[in-house]
Formats: structure tokens, C-alpha cells, sequence
């Protein structure tokens, strides 16, 4: 029987990255996370080797082949902070952005572990920003990587596409050993539906849709529901999503919902209702505005997921701002994990929500900063996505 490939998961955030090269038959054999709450969902869902570090503190080669116990690594996966690269940051902002030289940090493991292929997944922002002397940040990857030996692809995947009931846009920087050598892009099993019928897809189906990704898990209203509880309906009648997301999973987890005032749920009820031009007394209003009404000409708060569609990229910070298609709420961290595409058994730890880092300091209570679950979703990968492009590379090298 042929030894599995090893990955190295870095700034592995809730790791579903990692999850989906599992998925796809490759081993782990490190992952590393900064974030204590993220480090506890990963040590909560995975028996191999992982480090609550900072990237910056793996100095040498010495220190970061340690750190795998010198085995062979055949793929290293990462997506470095993308703040710095977001579109959604001003442009002076994300010019200069710190976090920006942490994805030559990555680079650092690339060097050392040599192997066949790395991938970084990032906003698109990453191919438009520049660091700090003015020149591109995917131009220094790409320099970088000529350097070490590596040729640069650049696969621009939506997860919808792969069987993620969610419209996620993503630049995934495929690094293959070897300045000549490629990969095919991985094969598309979804897409829409008008598509389909012009094109005569015969090999896809249908993009998935939120309704059937989330409609079978527990009815609860605001302020109800829990961290554990079990599935109120016999496993009948499920989709196909529903059912592999089930897999053998003996409980839900992390399905506890919102604590909505009343004038929020009666706000939610109208938009599930199709009221689009709410009553004054339900518009939403300036924080911190003695009352008045925000004039933004964008509001999250208005984000009601249709039942019949993908869903919107879910965010780091989706948890107030995402309205169940049925139910006057937002939706709980369990839902937003099934549009994420992780499965009902993996955990998520730390709390739901937590309140702003400036915040949590000037209370006295730095020790509660990191990601919530909620952080954690938004932030990662989906599993989905990252199985076809792990089950790709595993077949080309």
C-alpha cells in the first residue's frame, strides 16, 4: 500500500483547511495557530502535532524542521491574515499593512521543507497590494518562489462550484517544485442553474442552496438552543448535503442562537415576510446615535438568506448580520458551519461571540481575546473546497 502524503497546515485558524486535504487522504503531521480559542477547536477535532505559535517565532531551519521531527513534507497549506490584502481596507491601510510580511514567513517553510507543492489561499486583494518599498506583494511571492525553485500558478475558485452552498470567491497561489512544472486546475462538480441548461453540463449539478444545507437542524427561536443537543427528526427525507454533513454524528453542536430584543425579531420577521421598506421603529439605527436612523446605503443587517440560493460569503464578523431563511434570527454557528461546509461532528470551542479587543483590555480582561466561533467559521476555508483541491494535487504528485 503506497504511504500517504504529509501536509503542514500553518496559520491554521480553525482548520478547515486541513480538514479538507484529511478529507482528500493526506496525513497531517503539523498544524500552527496563534489564536488559543482556534487552537483548542483544532486540538478538540485532530490527534496530530499542534503549536500555538506565532509564525515569527520559527527563526532557522533548525527550529522549523524540529518542529516537524524531520519528516517529509509533500505539501505545505496555509492563508496568511487577509486583512492586509482585503479590497474592504482603504487603500493606505492596506498598502502598509504589518501582517502583509507574514506570508513570507510561509515562505521561510516553503525553503526549508522543500515540498512538491504549497498552496496560499487569500481575497483577491492579494494580486492588486503592495508592500512596504512599492512592489507587489504577489510579485515578491512570485520572485520568491522562482528563487526556491517553484512555479507559481494562480487558481481563482468559487466553493459554490465544489459543492459549498455558498457563493466565496477565493485566490488559492499554487506553488509546484520545479520552475516548469504545472497542475491542472481542479475539476468543477457544481454550478448554476441557467448555466447548466445553456451549456449542457452534464457532469455538474446544481450549486447547492442554504435551504439545503441548514433547514433540517434543530427549530429554535431566539435566546434558544444550545452547545449540545440532539437531532429532532429521524435521519429520513434529508438531502444529500444534510446527510453526509450528518455523517455519524450523535448530537448538534454549537447550535445555539442569538439573544434578540423584541424590535430585532420583529425586524427579522418582515424581511423573511419580503417587507423590504421597514417601519421607522424598525430601521436600523446609528450605533451610539442617541436614536437616530443610519442613512448607510449598505446594511449587513438586511442579509435574509434565500432558501433557494447559496448563500453570501459568510465573513469573520457574519454572526450579527446573516437572517435565517425561516426563522426571525440570526443564524447559530452550527448553521453557518454547514454553509461553511464542515461537518455536524467537528466541534467548535471558545465562545460564541466575544466583545472588541480595545474593549476586553480596557475591562481587565485580556485574556479573553482571540477568535470566537463565530471568527473562526467566517475565517476559514471550507472543507469542501479544500478537498477538491487536495484530491487534485494528491493525484498529480
Amino acid at each position: 500500500m503506497a504511504k500517504k502524503k504529509q501536509f503542514i497546515d500553518l496559520f491554521a485558524g480553525a482548520g478547515g483547511f486541513g480538514l479538507g486535504f484529511q478529507l482528500a487522504g493526506l496525513d497531517p503531521i503539523l498544524s500552527v495557530e496563534i489564536d488559543k480559542f482556534a487552537v483548542e477547536t483544532l486540538k478538540a477535532n485532530n490527534n496530530h502535532k499542534i503549536l500555538q505559535r506565532n509564525l515569527n517565532s520559527f527563526s532557522d531551519k533548525t527550529n522549523i524542521l524540529s518542529s516537524i521531527d524531520n519528516k517529509e513534507v509533500n505539501v505545505i497549506v496555509g492563508g496568511p491574515p487577509c486583512q492586509g490584502f482585503s479590497n474592504a481596507a482603504s487603500s493606505r491601510v492596506a498598502k502598509f499593512d504589518e501582517r502583509n510580511k507574514l506570508v513570507f514567513k510561509f515562505m521561510n517553510w516553503v525553503k526549508y521543507c522543500e515540498p512538491d507543492v504549497f498552496v496560499i489561499e487569500n481575497v483577491s486583494g492579494i494580486e492588486t497590494k503592495f508592500d512596504f518599498d512599492g512592489v507587489k506583494i504577489i510579485d515578491k511571492i512570485l520572485d520568491t518562489s522562482k528563487k526556491y525553485g517553484y512555479n507559481i500558478q494562480l487558481w481563482k475558485l468559487n466553493a459554490a462550484d465544489f459543492g459549498v452552498p455558498q457563493y466565496r470567491k477565493r485566490t488559492f497561489i499554487i506553488g509546484i517544485r520545479g520552475v516548469n512544472s504545472t497542475l491542472a486546475l481542479p475539476r468543477e462538480t457544481h454550478s448554476n442553474a441557467e448555466d447548466l441548461a445553456a451549456l449542457g453540463e452534464k457532469e455538474k449539478v446544481k450549486h447547492l442552496t442554504v435551504g439545503e444545507a441548514i433547514l433540517d437542524l434543530p427549530y429554535i427561536l431566539a435566546k434558544e438552543g444550545s452547545e449540545v443537543q440532539n437531532y429532532n427528526h429521524e435521519r429520513k427525507d434529508l438531502s444529500e448535503y444534510q446527510l453526509w454533513a450528518m455523517n455519524d454524528s450523535q448530537f448538534v453542536f454549537n447550535h445555539a442562537a442569538m439573544h434578540h430584543t423584541k424590535r430585532l425579531v420583529d425586524r427579522y420577521q418582515l424581511l423573511i415576510d419580503g417587507v423590504s421598506d421597514l417601519p421607522v421603529e424598525l430601521k436600523v439605527k446609528e450605533r451610539n446615535g442617541g436614536g437616530k436612523l443610519s442613512n448607510s446605503s449598505y446594511n449587513s443587517n438586511y442579509r435574509h438568506l434565500d432558501p433557494n440560493k447559496p448563500s453570501y460569503t459568510v465573513p469573520a464578523s457574519f454572526y450579527s448580520s446573516f437572517v435565517h431563511p425561516t426563522i426571525p434570527r440570526n443564524i447559530t454557528a452550527r448553521e453557518a458551519a454547514r454553509i461553511q461546509s464542515f461537518p455536524d461532528n467537528y466541534v467548535f470551542k471558545g465562545k460564541r461571540t466575544l466583545i472588541s479587543k480595545k474593549l476586553l483590555i480596557r475591562n481587565g480582561r485580556s485574556d479573553e481575546i482571540g477568535l470566537s466561533q463565530y471568527n473562526q467559521i467566517g475565517n476559514a476555508v471550507p472543507p469542501l473546497l479544500s478537498r477538491a483541491i487536495g484530491r487534485n494535487i494528491n493525484s498529480q504528485i
